[in-house]
């Protein structure tokens, strides 16, 4: 098996792990995180919080920001929008089909999308270990908030490849409808299903991670149905396509 996602940069491939564009999106991810770290840190000695009573609000503004930030260059690379583009096209003029598409899901696509969420992360680790660090919680409330952050990445990064799947990636429907979805799930479940929506369980782990274990548990078991249930989805659906196109394309 070729691990294109590793080399190759043209239309073939959906998100090249190293590519130029996909490296400029990700530092200007953590450049905004930066950034909100630097208007929203204490003016107060975290000691003087804590005698307080006040608790420190860094962790979960901090973890937020990365969640909305990192969540949407997931979802931008699972429909293949970070791919590089000719000097002169604003859009493509059609869709080709890429490897993830070519060969079974997983065997490549699922591989390559839990592998790349992992690589995209590492650089958002300082700041969020600075602001675990700062607002003095374990490390144990710490990985439990990086697993929040990886399993909705992961998410979005396979809603995106479903969008893709369904309407290509130069569809404006299907560019609204990725959105759509991120927006519905990390926004819209903070009103009508808490339990899981991530923004609320970063927010209990920074207000009282003592007794966030159970909701952690109903959160991340949420989580993990959907991504089940969107494997399952993607799977199918590039089997169908591989099953259309007589197979030939798929090989190692």
């Amino acid at each position: 098996m070729k691990f294109y996602y590793l080399t190759d940069e043209s239309e073939k491939s959906l998100a090249p792990f190293f590519s130029k564009r996909v490296l400029e999106t990700v530092m200007a991810g953590v450049a905004i995180v930066g950034v909100f770290m630097v208007v929203f840190w204490s003016r107060r000695p975290l000691a003087e919080l804590i005698a307080a009573g006040d608790t420190p609000r860094i962790f979960f503004l901090i973890f937020a920001a990365t969640l909305i930030v990192y969540s949407y260059v997931n979802l931008c690379c699972g429909g293949g929008e970070l791919v590089r583009r000719g000097d002169y096209m604003m859009n493509y003029r059609s869709d080709k089909p890429t490897h993830e598409q070519e060969i079974a899901f997983y065997r490549y696509g699922l591989i390559e999308f839990m592998l790349h969420t992992i690589v995209l992360l590492l650089p958002f680790l300082p700041l969020l270990s600075l602001a675990a660090f700062s607002s003095a919680v374990s490390m144990t409330t710490f990985v439990m908030a990086v697993a929040v952050l990886f399993a909705t990445s992961l998410l979005c990064r396979l809603a995106g490849f479903l969008v893709y799947l369904l309407w290509g990636r130069s569809s404006t429907l299907g560019y609204f409808a990725a959105r759509g979805l991120m927006i519905f799930f990390v926004l819209a479940t903070l009103f009508f299903a808490p339990a899981i929506n991530p923004l609320r369980q970063l927010y209990r782990l920074n207000q009282n991670p003592d007794s966030g274990g159970d909701l952690f548990a109903i959160c991340i078991a949420a989580v993990s149905f959907a991504i089940l249930a969107l494997i399952l989805i993607n799977n199918a659906l590039v089997s169908r396509y591989i099953n259309k196109t007589g197979g030939s394309e798929v090989q190692d």
